[in-house]
């Protein structure tokens, strides 16, 4: 018998692209979800997807519950009806979709035959309304079930809970913007019956302290100058417009997670190997960095995220060249182009690693990403198109982790900056002296 009835209004809004496809490729290879008026949404199975996953195994089985029966003489586990409820996440206020192009490269930024893609994607900025119910029963233990709608509260707005594809690569983060509640137990259940769990008037606005947020990352954040220009190409087929600009969310020029995470990819398995050749154990770059392996369909998704750079503080340049003709070194024919290219932004590298990565100890990855972090300040790799005309160098001018500042080396340590990429970078050979 029910003995409590909880209505939950939130009002969200995605701080970050959202890639939900619907299996439809009538304008990209992967056009996004939408509703028959149109407009995008979030499908409740996807919101109650991601929740579900989040939650330990024992919180699992407080909405997933299941009884045992009986039969010829066996007993046997069936799922039953589960006390939490949520509706798909309507648009409220609608950004713009637009596409994203991408391109598969090696590790040495060679395309890849045939592997071309495009997707579309909600700009950052929409915002949308959905409802939860939650039903407690006589035997259900109320306090808990609540705790863990708290959890996902706080968990959503911390960005903890991503949504739709490319969530590692920078897509998919949600900020919770109001939460009303209504609820009904056994001094007013008979009210229920009036109750309209659409109209957001007859909820109560909710005061969420989202103080069960789970701290299962280290982040570093590292803020950069542009040295130079940036070009990672969107293609154009305006009339009058260029031919390329620099790849832009709701007009601000952004360097994408997948860029990024090339980019620290390649070099963090460069230095694993040699690290492997000095004879320590080799570290597992598919289980830091995940994989998709198209000859047996499996895959496991990344430990690591890194998101999407926004530009700010930038001036845009047109450019107009000529297609030069490798063998002879003169221009080609019919090939003159005009490219928009953005130089000397500012912008922050958010990379975020699981401080658990299957039971190991992160220490070693994070020292591996230091090295990158060097690489990218010395200008030794550069991220991007055209890069072997000075495109794409960065000066590090600040690094973060986990809210602190870190020193770039020992020398420029200082009271406020105990610790330095060099700490870092030692504790690689910890580790791995520890598992020779």
């Amino acid at each position: 018998m029910i003995k409590e009835k909880i209505y939950y209004m939130l009002e969200i809004e995605n701080t970050s692209p959202l890639s939900i496809g619907g299996g439809i490729d009538d304008v990209t290879d992967s056009d996004i979800l939408k509703d028959p008026e149109g407009n995008p949404f979030i499908p409740a199975t996807t919101l109650a997807g991601v929740m579900l996953q989040y939650l330990n195994t024992e919180e699992q089985k407080v909405f997933v519950p299941k009884i045992a029966i009986k039969a010829n003489n066996k007993t046997k586990e069936i799922n039953v009806l589960s006390p939490f409820f949520v509706s798909d996440a309507q648009i409220t206020k609608n950004t713009g979709v637009s596409i994203r192009d991408g391109i598969k490269v090696d590790e040495n930024k060679i395309t890849i035959d045939g592997n071309k893609y495009n997707v579309e994607i909600l700009e950052a900025g929409s915002e949308f309304t959905f409802r939860m119910e939650l039903t407690v029963r006589d035997n259900d233990d109320s306090a808990k079930m609540k705790q863990i709608v708290q959890k996902l509260l706080a968990n959503i707005n911390a960005g903890n809970i991503l949504v739709g594809s490319k969530t590692t690569r920078g897509f998919g983060k949600l900020k919770i913007k109001q939460v009303y509640v209504k609820c009904f137990d056994a001094s007013n259940l008979t009210e229920l019956v009036s109750f309209n769990k659409f109209n957001k008037e007859q909820y109560e606005e909710a005061k969420i302290t989202y103080t069960e947020t789970d701290d299962i990352y280290d982040t570093i954040e590292v803020k950069l100058k542009q040295l130079g220009g940036i070009n990672i190409r969107s293609y154009s087929a305006k009339k009058d417009d260029v031919d390329y600009r620099s790849i832009c969310s709701n007009g601000v020029p952004v360097i994408p997670g997948t860029s990024w995470s090339g980019l620290i990819r390649r070099q963090v398995n460069y230095y694993n190997n040699e690290i492997c050749k000095q004879g320590f154990t080799k570290g597992n770059i598919d289980d830091w960095f995940g994989y998709v392996k198209e000859s047996n369909g499996s895959s496991k998704a990344s430990s690591i995220i890194v998101e999407e750079s926004g530009i700010s503080n930038f001036k845009t340049f047109r450019l107009t060249r000529n297609k030069i003709d490798r063998f002879s070194g003169g221009s080609a024919e019919s090939a003159l182009y005009s490219e928009e290219i953005v130089f000397n932004g500012d912008t922050y590298l958010t990379i975020k690693v699981k401080k658990e990565l299957n039971g190991q100890d992160n220490k070693y990855i994070i020292g591996l990403i230091a090295l990158v972090i060097k690489d990218i300040a010395n200008g030794l790799v550069a991220i991007g198109g055209q890069t072997a005309i000075g495109r794409g160098l960065f000066e590090v001018t600040d690094i973060i982790k986990n809210g602190t500042e870190i020193a770039y080396d020992n020398s420029q340590k200082t009271a406020d900056k105990t610790k330095s990429l060099d700490d870092m970078i030692a504790e690689i050979y910890k580790v791995a002296t520890s598992n020779k």
